[in-house]
């Protein structure tokens, strides 16, 4: 593959949807990738084999950069207590 066609190949990547990239087996991942590169004709014929090939070949990082960037884009939902509770502050305050 040349440098064009890996650059291509991760900009399809970067611009799939996270759930997409870490929901879907591996074949259904390599079929929507190089679906989207046909898509945008930015492959041709004789090298859809090797898109497909390389794909498969980077499917684990290609899923830990989608985890990683959900991780991202989503904030953790964890409740955390405000210490000391805002009534005692506002007392605190009033009372000062």
């Amino acid at each position: 593959m040349n440098s064009s066609l890996l650059r291509q190949v991760w900009e399809v990547v970067e611009a799939t949807q996270t759930d997409i990239l870490t929901q879907l087996n591996d074949m259904q991942l390599v079929q929507v990738l190089v679906a989207d590169l046909k898509d945008r004709n930015l492959l041709e014929k004789d090298e859809e084999a090797n898109a497909q090939a390389y794909i498969r070949s980077r499917l684990i990082l290609i899923r830990e950069l989608a985890e990683s960037r959900k991780d991202l884009c989503c904030p953790l939902k964890v409740k955390v207590p405000i210490h000391p509770p805002l009534e005692v502050l506002t007392r605190d305050l009033i009372a000062g």
